[in-house]
């Protein structure tokens, strides 16, 4: 159990998973005030360790499960979690309903993209519809929902006080030894011009805390998102001349990393990880220039 006490109303749960690496990766955000709400929950494989850490922070009610979108490292726990917690309401896009209360294909689909990860994660149980609220119509003071599609055509960051939950609308973030390691979180299939625009939409809120579902946080926003935002452009520019370079060649993804290593200083970072958590980071970086790959071929023929 890892709680990160970030101030007197907000906390971080680390949810390490059973698998190498899988630590300071995947979070729930615990935010206390008027409303005590969580955003995202993690997998069904580490609910317990929720339930609690909730309880060690001194939780015995949660109003709104908040979730940003309903992979299932993000979402995969919140059938389960509203046993626990069954007065919560959970928010999320409208796209993503269906799949909360009926989510078996949701589940086969995430077997076929990721394979023994998906069973790490566990199989999410349903939520009951009556406990859902659609982000379009979930009007609370102090809590705004954005839609903040790309990484997910579902994926939905909210505000309250001065800080932004972004799931992954801002990318991946990490933090160690006064470095800060950033990069793209975008999985096939790859919607770059709205994920442009949802950082253009986080941008446009001015300076706040940036929270983030991959992992941890940063005190200005803007500086990361503005970042982000250059990183989106410079990846399709790499990632698009290596498609020219050699779009038959089986090492093209290995090609495009090592080229993004030596231009991207953000992401070099990857260098100075941890060896486990660069590890880990490996299968997802292929992912995310797997999607840009398939946007570049998309969109170039």
């Amino acid at each position: 159990m890892n709680i990160l006490k970030i101030s007197q109303n907000l906390y971080l749960i680390d949810l390490e998973q059973k698998a190498k690496g899988f630590r300071k990766f995947i979070g729930s955000w615990v935010y206390i005030g008027d409303y005590t709400f969580l955003v995202d929950v993690g997998p069904s494989a580490t609910v317990e360790e929720l339930v609690t850490s909730l309880k060690t922070i001194g939780i015995k009610r949660v109003d709104y499960i908040l979730l940003t979108h309903i992979h299932l490292d993000h979402a995969g726990g919140v059938g389960e979690l509203t046993d626990y917690f069954p007065g919560a309401k959970v928010v999320c896009h409208e796209r993503a309903v269906e799949h909360l209360v009926k989510p078996q294909n949701l589940w086969e689909a995430t077997k076929k993209t990721l394979g023994d990860i998906a069973m790490l994660y566990g199989e999410m149980r349903p939520v009951s519809e009556k406990k859902i609220i659609p982000s379009f119509e979930f009007q609370i003071d102090g809590i705004e929902a954005i839609n903040t599609p790309g990484h997910a055509v579902h994926h939905v960051s909210y505000t309250c006080d001065r800080y932004l939950f972004a799931g992954e609308a801002g990318g991946v973030f990490h933090s160690f030894k006064n470095e800060t390691y950033q990069r793209p979180a975008t999985p096939p299939k790859l919607h770059l011009e709205e994920a442009i625009e949802s950082v253009d939409k986080l941008l446009d809120l001015g300076k706040k805390q940036i929270c983030f579902g991959h992992f941890g946080i940063h005190k200005d926003s803007k500086v990361i998102l503005e970042k982000h935002r250059k990183q989106l452009f410079l990846w399709k520019e790499v990632i698009a001349d290596q498609v020219k370079r050699s779009s038959k060649n089986e090492s093209l993804i290995e090609d495009c990393m090592s080229k993004l290593l030596t231009v991207d200083k953000s992401f070099a970072s990857f260098n100075h990880l941890d060896d486990d958590i660069r590890e880990r980071e490996k299968y997802f970086i292929k992912n995310s220039i797997k999607g840009y790959v398939g946007y570049i071929n998309r969109t170039t023929t």
